[in-house]
């Protein structure tokens, strides 16, 4: 229904109609050609074992004329060589099977042969954290522009800073390396509190609140997203975490948290849909929160309210705001103006 409406505003119907045309006509020229061949290879199999057995047959009624075979060995002959046909169809018939076990088997082994994250128990620290990015340097595999070079920052615990970037200067990149989701080609992340240092790997993640940057709801009702965020969270957790991300809204609703939405927010505002992300995002334990992109669909007022909102709520933890908006720099204490690596003002 999203894409449906989107297609439809645009006025790109006949193209869309044409296209899934285009599609569909391949996908059944395909299916008719594999049907097509499994059913003549049926046939020719079938024929040449209802020829082998009418030669059988035709080489029994000449042994019986001419005296060199009795009534009683042509029936057995003929019985041996309907077992002997029999199992070779049924074999024949496997070989789909095989064929498609054999390509299952090949997609589990590529996603077997993939590296794991590390294991063991989460690094989880105390109080106020911050994070540390020193001289990191990145590319992404098999491209050639470096997305950061040389890179460094101290996010200190408790600070409000926001990232500021043109598009395609690293602000989410800097997002995915700090939760381990990518390994820097070079230089250090720590995460350190009052006592010691951390390294950043899949298993400090518990120190973050991450909201990422879209529409990232799913099918189900506000509850059941909300719900993602912190599986025991009670009503009462919801609604503070509602009213922190500006979004009392839900509470005017006829069915209030059990208002159904579809897939990516469908059924309620772009701008709604953000927001109850975030406040998903907020239902989780951590002293560090990253929103990547957290006001892009929200009005100037509504995202004052916000800002000012988690500044308040968000006492003593580190909050990291990645944004392009100017409007969001200024109501921050710290801002972090990236720029593409090579550009003049890099």
């Amino acid at each position: 229904m999203y894409f449906r409406t989107l297609i439809s505003v645009l006025e790109c119907t006949p193209v869309a109609a044409d296209t899934m045309s285009s599609l569909q006509s391949g996908l059944k020229r395909l299916v008719m050609r594999r049907n097509s061949f499994s059913i003549f290879s049926s046939i020719m199999v079938q024929a040449g074992f209802a020829l082998g057995y009418v030669t059988a047959f035709a080489w029994g009624i000449y042994g019986l004329d001419i005296g060199t075979v009795t009534f009683g060995t042509l029936a057995a002959f003929l019985q041996l060589v309907a077992q002997v046909q029999r199992p070779v169809v049924e074999l024949a018939r496997q070989v789909p099977v095989f064929i498609g076990a054999l390509t299952s088997v090949e997609r589990i082994d590529e996603l077997n042969s993939m590296p794991l994250e590390e294991q063991g128990e989460p690094v989880i620290l105390g109080g106020k954290a911050g994070v540390r990015v020193e001289n990191v340097t990145f590319t992404y595999p098999g491209g050639r522009r470096k997305v950061l070079e040389h890179f460094t920052y101290d996010f200190k615990p408790g600070s409000l800073t926001a990232v500021l970037g043109e598009t395609g200067s690293g602000k989410s990149t800097l997002v995915r390396l700090i939760l381990a989701l990518l390994q820097p080609d070079g230089g250090n992340i720590t995460l350190y509190d009052k006592t010691r240092p951390v390294p950043v790997s899949p298993l400090t993640r518990g120190n973050f609140v991450y909201v990422p940057q879209g529409n990232t709801l799913v099918s189900g009702t506000l509850r059941d997203n909300l719900l993602l965020g912190n599986p025991e969270a009670t009503d009462g957790q919801m609604r503070e975490a509602l009213h922190t991300a500006a979004a009392d809204f839900v509470r005017e609703l006829p069915q209030g948290l059990d208002t159904p939405c579809g897939e990516m927010g469908t059924g309620i505002s772009e701008g709604q849909a953000q927001r109850i992300a975030i406040a998903r995002g907020l239902l989780r334990p951590g002293n560090i929160v990253l929103l990547d992109e957290p006001t892009s669909s929200l009005d100037s007022d509504t995202e004052r309210t916000l800002l000012e909102r988690l500044s308040h709520t968000i006492q003593g933890k580190t909050l990291i705001i990645i944004t392009h908006q100017e409007q969001t720099a200024r109501l921050c204490n710290a801002v972090i103006r990236m720029h593409p690596v090579g550009s003049p003002g890099k």
